[in-house]
């Protein structure tokens, strides 16, 4: 039996990339591949969900030194400077993690953590910035330690055009862009949504003063996401602003679904859930033309794309007193369709296939040799 691990970032709950991996996992299991996730932590909750599907979950023991993101962070920065991994099995291997820098059959690139954090370090507040220029030796090394495992990795695939061509400037060929998938059983329209307000993500990359303007300009809305230490206390307080944490994914597509459209002004995303999980829900999305979401939100059919934060804001106010075509919500719906689970899947069985297929070559040339 072919048997495949999927090397993951710390596992606290199936969102994000860890969504790419169970998904993935999940379908391999069904054509009677063994699986198995190599991953620093999992939450015992979350093991129980992999292995309920027949996934294998080991846990390397690597705790996060600090809670959330600041967690997974200072994980890709100890193991970055520590080095390659070198962790081996007898399974093809295909590495989904920024966290564990091991070598492997196939290397999936989601961008460079070095370039988010250069991005972020323009609007970090003043504390956080000195941090950031003070830990910028560690931080090159971990992010070259990345890319070496990247490079000494057989096949590289991106999530993304814009990740794609990150790797190929640092001289690295990319054999193919795979989009992350897109759950359209779990995110999906509802009839007679009730529009009464605009959805937002809240995360590192998140534009905070984008989303207070629009709610001083009298813009309802709701916001999920966990919480970043640079939170500001006024996002949390103001009276045109609902705060729900993090959500469950059922309530996630609730809120999708009954938005009037989903607004996300990011700082840096190689790709970029929010959007395609909105569009899946038949929500518009109002978001930059650049990066991720540049490549999945088609302007002015499935969702609206501008240059700044001025111009986001000023449509922002357009759409919320003025509305907009109903049928972008038709349109956003199918356009979400490129990216679900069963067009993805069958994407990345190709390369496994191909993976396998040239494995199997490899061991009968070392046969000839002796």
């Amino acid at each position: 039996m072919t048997c495949i691990s999927l090397i993951t970032d710390g596992i606290d709950g199936i969102t994000g990339p860890i969504r790419v991996a169970y998904l993935l996992g999940r379908f391999l299991i069904g054509l009677g591949v063994d699986v198995n996730v190599v991953s620093p932590y999992v939450r015992e909750d979350v093991r129980r969900d992999f292995e309920y599907v027949g996934i294998k979950v080991r846990d390397l023991g690597i705790k996060p030194l600090l809670p959330g993101q600041a967690g997974h962070l200072s994980i890709w920065l100890i193991n970055g400077v520590k080095g390659l991994i070198n962790y081996g099995d007898d399974c093809l291997s295909i590495n989904l993690s920024f966290e564990l820098p091991i070598p492997s059959t196939v290397f999936y690139a989601q961008g460079y953590v070095g370039d988010l954090l250069r991005d972020l370090s323009q609007v970090f507040p003043i504390y956080y910035r000195l941090s950031y220029y003070i830990a910028l030796p560690l931080i090159n090394t971990a992010d070259s330690t990345y890319h070496r495992a990247l490079s000494f990795s057989k096949y590289v695939i991106a999530n993304s055009r814009y990740s794609a061509e990150a790797v190929m400037s640092r001289g690295v060929r990319v054999w193919g862009v795979i989009n992350p998938p897109v759950d359209t059983e779990l995110f999906k329209p509802v009839p007679n949504p009730t529009q009464d307000y605009v959805l937002t993500y809240v995360g590192k990359e998140t534009q905070f003063d984008v989303l207070k303007a629009m709610a001083n300009a009298g813009i309802r809305i709701v916001a999920f996401g966990s919480k970043v230490p640079w939170m500001p206390r006024w996002f949390i307080k103001h009276q045109n602003i609902d705060y729900r944490g993090r959500v469950s994914d059922d309530e996630l597509a609730r809120l999708y679904a009954n938005a009037r459209f989903t607004v996300f002004p990011f700082i840096h995303e190689p790709f970029g859930y929010v959007p395609v999980e909105s569009m899946a829900c038949g929500t518009p999305v109002l978001t930059y033309d650049k990066q991720g979401p540049g490549e999945t939100v088609i302007n002015n059919e499935t969702g609206w794309l501008v240059r700044g934060p001025e111009d986001l804001i000023r449509l922002a106010i357009k759409l919320w007193f003025n509305g907009y075509d109903e049928s972008m919500r038709i349109k956003a719906r199918e356009r979400a369709m490129a990216f679900s689970v069963t067009k993805i899947i069958n994407e990345w069985l190709g390369i496994i296939n191909r993976s396998i297929h040239s494995r199997d070559e490899d061991k009968n040339n070392k046969e000839l040799e002796y």
